[in-house]
């Protein structure tokens, strides 16, 4: 075979190769509609993070910080390569962000075993931040019928909670305030492991079906992450190709460490743009 021959072979399998998406790189931006849920307990006492009820039950060992519902912003990149062995690479960054006000929380509880509140509060307002920095590392296999990755992965919780109220004390249901005001301004950190699977159907028209799942357990914490979405992918000449996607996540992580316990949810819509080169 002439050496030019050879080439040419060489050539056109490397061209196949980048056409068959072994080599890409995607990524979008989106809003999701975080709808906060969970709670801290330690022993009886138990502080909601969204529940507005138990700031009015007139039981004095439960209580609530009054975060609201909030939508917030989330950015994602994924590079697939052709390199054996190796795994591809998904990062993302996700913004929680809340804040709110609340006639009673309960003392003597911790989030997350990190942010200790001493005393039981009146007229308190809270603030909640927690940016999320996720690594996936993951194979891919493609089927005819859909596109398939498996891997595991961590999501870096970095978070800080802000807490003002006046100090108070709960006597048979009655809050009364006892002088004085507490002040909380703590940095917490939390290493999320996980399992991953995610599953896209074939284009039809250019509408397409994914789910992905995130999901961990060991003993008594846990962490599990759902998605599905309904996905239009915009196939025009040349090596972009634009989508965007509608669908709903679920997120839950818990913890216990002793007698004390977190978890907090997540959940609600989310809208995103993105394109795969």
């Amino acid at each position: 075979m002439k050496k030019s021959n050879l080439v040419a072979i060489l050539l056109a399998g490397v061209v196949s190769v980048a056409n068959a998406d072994f080599l890409s790189i995607s990524g979008g931006a989106g809003i999701w509609q975080e709808n906060i849920d969970g709670y801290v307990k330690l022993k009886d006492t138990k502080n909601y993070f969204n529940n507005s009820s138990a700031q009015s039950d007139r039981n004095c060992n439960t209580g609530d910080f009054g975060l609201k519902d909030k939508s917030n912003p989330y950015v994602w990149v994924k590079f697939i390569h052709p390199i054996p062995l190796i795994p591809n690479v998904k990062l993302q960054y996700t913004k929680y962000d809340s804040d709110g006000h609340s006639n009673y929380i309960a003392g003597n509880v911790k989030i997350f075993d990190d942010v200790k509140i001493p005393t039981s509060l009146t007229n308190a307002y809270t603030k909640q931040t927690i940016n999320s920095y996720d690594l996936t590392l993951f194979y891919e296999i493609k089927p005819v019928f859909a596109d398939i990755e498996a891997g595991f992965g961590i999501d870096y919780w970095q978070g800080n909670t802000k807490i003002n109220g006046e100090n108070a004390t709960c006597i048979n249901g009655t809050i009364k305030k006892t002088g004085g005001t507490t002040s909380i301004n703590k940095d917490w950190s939390v290493i999320l492991p996980y399992l991953y699977g995610h599953v896209e159907s074939m284009h039809i028209f250019g509408f397409s079906v994914l789910a992905n799942v995130k999901w961990a357990k060991l003993g008594d914490n846990h962490h599990y992450d759902y998605s599905g979405a309904l996905k239009y992918t915009i196939d025009i000449l040349g090596p972009v190709n634009p989508f965007v996607k509608v669908g709903y996540r679920y997120k839950d992580a818990y913890g216990k460490d002793g007698d004390n316990e977190t978890q907090i949810k997540y959940k609600g819509a989310f809208l995103e743009i993105g394109a795969r080169f």
